[in-house]
C-alpha cells in the first residue's frame, strides 16, 4: 500500500527553505577566510553566515525569495504518481501557511495570488523517474528568481564569441554567462551546466546538475 507522505514532505520543504546544508556553509565560510579583512565581500559574506545561523536556530527561511520549489521523485514500480502529486501541492500549501515558504504563486494572465502557493497543475515543478529499488527519494532545490532570471542557453558554434562545437566552446559560453549575470543574481552562485539534448531537457538536466 502506498503511505502517505505528506508531513515527511512537509519536513523536506523546512529542512530545505530554513536549513542551509553543510558542505555549501563550509564552501562560505572558506570563502570568507580568503576575502581581506574589512572589505566589503568579506562583510557580506559575515551577513549570509549569520543568517544561516538565525534561519536554522528559528526555522525562518534563509532568504525572503524561497523560489520556486522544483521536486525530483524517484519511485518505485506501482505507485501512483497521482497520489505523489497531490500531497506535494498540499505540503507546499502547509509549508506555506507555517511560513517556511514564501506565497509565490500567482496567476500568470491574471497575477492574482492564491496566497498559500497552490498554483495550477504546473506548480509546483515535479520530475517523476520510475526506479527498480523499493524506496522512493525525493529532492528538492527552492530556485530563487535571481538565479532563475539569469539562466540561459547557448547553441554552438556561437560565432560572436568565437566558440566552437567544443568543450573550448562550452568554457566560452559559461563564462560568457557568468559575466551576464554579475549584478543580476544574488552572489554567490553555483553553475549547472549541462550538454546537448533540446532547449527542455537540456534545461531540466541543468537542475539536476545542481543536485550534485
Amino acid at each position: 500500500m502506498q503511505p502517505d507522505l505528506t508531513e515527511q514532505i512537509l519536513e523536506l520543504v523546512r529542512l530545505t527553505a530554513t536549513d542551509l546544508p553543510p558542505d555549501i556553509e563550509k564552501t562560505l565560510r572558506e570563502s570568507r577566510e580568503q576575502e581581506e579583512e574589512g572589505s566589503a565581500a568579506r562583510g557580506a559574506l559575515d551577513t549570509i553566515l549569520e543568517n544561516v545561523k538565525m534561519a536554522r536556530d528559528n526555522s525562518t527561511p534563509i532568504c525572503q525569495d524561497t523560489g520556486t520549489p522544483l521536486f525530483f521523485v524517484n519511485y518505485p514500480e506501482g505507485w501512483s504518481t497521482r497520489k505523489l502529486k497531490r500531497q506535494i501541492q498540499e505540503a507546499v500549501i502547509q509549508a506555506t501557511k507555517k511560513s517556511y515558504l514564501r506565497p509565490n504563486s500567482v496567476n500568470t494572465l491574471t497575477g492574482k495570488n492564491t496566497g498559500d502557493n497552490s498554483g495550477d497543475e504546473h506548480y509546483p515543478s515535479i520530475h517523476f523517474e520510475e526506479i527498480e529499488a523499493d524506496q522512493v527519494v525525493i529532492d528538492l532545490i527552492l530556485k530563487g528568481g535571481g538565479c532563475e532570471n539569469v539562466s540561459t542557453q547557448y547553441k554552438l558554434p556561437d560565432s560572436s564569441l568565437a566558440a566552437g562545437r567544443d568543450l573550448d566552446g562550452v568554457r566560452k559560453v559559461s563564462l560568457d554567462a557568468v559575466v551576464k549575470a554579475q549584478g543580476k543574481g544574488c552572489a554567490p552562485g553555483t553553475l549547472g551546466i549541462a550538454i546537448g539534448g533540446d532547449r527542455g531537457s537540456s534545461y531540466i538536466a541543468s537542475k539536476e546538475a545542481l543536485k550534485r
